[in-house]
């Protein structure tokens, strides 16, 4: 009787650690998340701060918002992607559900 309470108990110690583990490992994730999106706000104050004078106002497609779009697509192509993203492709922002 008390070899079984005994290896009962250490099922459950074993399944207290495993839980453990793998709540710290969601976390980090997590954490890497908001990292990321910091990063990326950051990215997008910098970009509407930054100073008109960088287009060229020699090149009339310089300030197209097609041109805009296709740098921002360059740049986050470019940025260093979470565990997530690479695990399981980007998330679309466009709520297409």
């Amino acid at each position: 009787m008390s070899e079984d309470l005994s290896a009962r108990l250490r099922r459950v110690e074993q399944q207290i650690r495993a839980f453990k583990e793998l709540h710290r490992s969601e976390l980090q994730i997590i954490l890497d998340e908001l990292t990321d999106i910091a990063r990326q706000v950051d990215a997008e104050k910098a970009a509407e701060s930054a100073p008109a004078s960088t287009v060229d106002r020699t090149d009339p497609a310089a300030a197209s918002p097609k041109r805009a779009k296709w740098l921002a697509e360059q740049e986050k192509k470019a940025a260093p992607k979470s565990r997530r993203e690479l695990l399981f492709g980007e998330r679309d922002d466009r709520g297409s559900g």
